[in-house]
């Protein structure tokens, strides 16, 4: 779901008095977190559903030499992932998103842009998120992965961000030659159908490992739940190739 939601849900909780933080003093800090991660020494970075590209950002800032791809199909916030990294040499981003298929599809931009979808939004998010809820149809270009990186040398190691809100499974089955050529793959994967007809954690575990990945974690601040009774909803999970 993205770091701008979690953030309203921390202003949710903020409304009753109650701040969300670390559990405990001595949990290890963000840097702590992701220093394993650096030293794998990612020479490409694959950014789907960038958004308005703070994922590109961070990324660029701790893999300098990195060439990163992001694919963002909202014109908006396209602009802005590309502000955000103007003058960096080694970026390039695509107005598209990324599924299946080549051609043109339908694309429902929520009231909340971190939560448009090519798919239908859930009647449940929107009675637990009703920010997300507002719903229009736009018109996006679509095309796979493998289609449009699949010319391009790409130096390894290779990691692949997935932040497509339900549409997960659609894009690893269009980039399965890129996604078998990466070395790491952190996804936004769903407890809980937020989306109609979207795959679950274990729906992408199991594409995933067929690929020859391995579930290693959560990623970042953690699992992210309801607002209303704390289920859990979703999660950033880290798959490795060993």
């Amino acid at each position: 779901m993205g770091k701008s939601i979690k953030k309203l849900i921390k202003s949710f909780f903020r409304g009753f008095g109650i701040k969300i933080g670390r559990i405990s003093k001595n949990e290890l800090s963000e840097e702590k977190k992701i220093e394993w991660f650096k030293n794998i020494d990612f020479k490409t970075i694959i950014d789907v559903g960038a958004s308005k590209g703070n994922f590109s950002l961070q990324f660029h800032g701790i893999f300098l030499q990195a060439q990163i791809y992001a694919f963002e199909p909202l014109t908006d916030c396209f602009e802005l992932t590309k502000n955000k990294l103007d003058g960096v040499a080694n970026f390039k981003a695509f107005n598209i998103a990324l599924s299946d298929f080549k051609g043109q599809s339908n694309f429902f931009r929520s009231s909340y842009s971190g939560a448009s979808s090519l798919i239908k939004m859930s009647s449940f998010q929107k009675e637990i998120f009703p920010v997300t809820a507002g719903e229009a149809m736009q018109d996006i270009s679509v095309d796979t992965m493998d289609n449009v990186l699949g010319e391009i040398q790409l130096d390894e190691p290779i990691l692949i961000k997935l932040d497509v809100q339900g549409t997960e499974d659609k894009v690893i089955r269009g980039g399965k030659i890129i996604f078998s050529m990466a070395k790491a793959v952190i996804a936004e994967t769903s407890f809980r159908r937020l989306y109609d007809g979207q795959p679950l954690f274990n729906d992408i575990c199991r594409l995933l490992e067929d690929l020859g990945f391995r579930y290693a974690g959560i990623w970042g601040e953690g699992d992210f739940r309801s607002p209303i009774d704390g289920q859990p909803l979703q999660q950033d999970s880290i798959f490795i190739r060993d």
